[in-house]
């Protein structure tokens, strides 16, 4: 079917980056792969080869996701509809490791999103080709943008803000986030970051970090070699956070001195008009959005994600760490 003289909408999804088989085979379609000895990653990840080599297939499924995507803007080239085609290219999530995806933190949240502009239209004001902007935009801000720019005018109770064009909206002050039960794991966090701190606010403070969650624990590496070196008490200070059983009630971060969110700040007294203002933010926005994690789940749900996560992963074998 031709499209050339009619609009269109397509969305194309990519596999690289999430784990299984297409994470596991990225590093056969790329022409160089990722050196385990010159990856660089967070502190709070052990420096082991385990995790050098994790690390490494990650950077290994982005080139493998690039590619694909070099693939997608030939076609438009050779269709000839480069040159009036809008395309966004952005991540719905974090990387697939430990205290990234499913975790509101910026590791989990802050994803990529690359705007290519056609040549045949204006750059919208404030921005330039080859820039990097700082401002704050929400994935919901994307449906919001994509309707306006198609000519709609996006429902009065969408929540998503229109950033490029004529009828873009002024820049978000803050942007919000959150976690809830994920298979079988139960929690619930929100947060709320400006353009330099962000908070966070746990409402299972007395459970750990890294509760019970077999895709996890089956599928990534990391995970089990952080608990095999903390019953050896190999761990650093900072990676051993995340084998706590607790966790604070509230964190706060300054991103701009500590962008893998380490220290926490807000118990400090010299944050406090800091905290106390990013948390009613955060509690304007949770009766505004009707948040409903206010809600618990009815017993049965989780009951349910655990029945099946036992009969997906428990009778697999895990991988053995020296």
């Amino acid at each position: 079917m031709c499209i050339r003289d009619r609009p269109f909408y397509a969305q194309i999804n990519f596999p690289e980056t999430h784990r299984g088989r297409d994470w596991d085979e990225s590093h056969l379609h790329i022409d160089r792969t990722a050196d385990p000895d010159r990856v660089h990653f967070p502190p709070y990840y052990p420096d082991h080869r385990v995790t050098r080599e994790d690390w490494a297939q990650y950077l290994n499924t982005v080139m493998a996701l690039d590619k694909k995507v070099g693939y997608v803007l030939d076609r438009l080239a050779e269709d000839g509809l480069a040159d009036n085609t809008i395309v966004f290219f952005f991540g719905d999530h974090g990387r697939a490791m430990i205290r990234a995806k499913q975790w509101p933190y910026e590791s989990g949240l802050n994803t990529p999103l690359i705007v290519r502009w056609p040549k045949s239209l204006p750059s919208p004001d404030g921005f330039h080709p080859g820039e990097i902007n700082r401002r704050l935009i929400a994935s919901i801000d994307l449906a919001a943008t994509s309707l306006s720019l198609s000519g709609i005018a996006p429902p009065l109770l969408m929540q998503g803000r229109v950033f490029l064009g004529p009828d873009a909206a002024p820049p978000r002050r803050y942007v919000f986030g959150g976690r809830d039960r994920g298979d079988e794991t139960v929690d619930r966090i929100r947060t709320v970051r400006d353009d330099r701190y962000r908070y966070l606010r746990n409402y299972y403070p007395d459970r750990p970090f890294l509760q019970l969650n077999r895709y996890k624990e089956w599928t990534y590496p990391v995970l089990a070699l952080m608990r095999k070196l903390h019953e050896r008490g190999m761990l650093t200070d900072v990676q051993a956070r995340l084998m706590s059983p607790i966790r604070p009630r509230e964190e706060l971060y300054d991103l701009e001195s500590d962008p893998y969110e380490i220290h926490n700040l807000a118990g400090l007294p010299q944050y406090r008009e800091v905290k106390e203002r990013l948390s009613a933010v955060l509690d304007t926005w949770l009766l505004e959005s009707n948040d409903q994690g206010r809600i618990p789940e009815d017993p049965s749900i989780p009951a349910y994600w655990e029945k099946m996560m036992k009969e997906n992963y428990e009778g697999r074998p895990k991988k053995t760490i020296p």
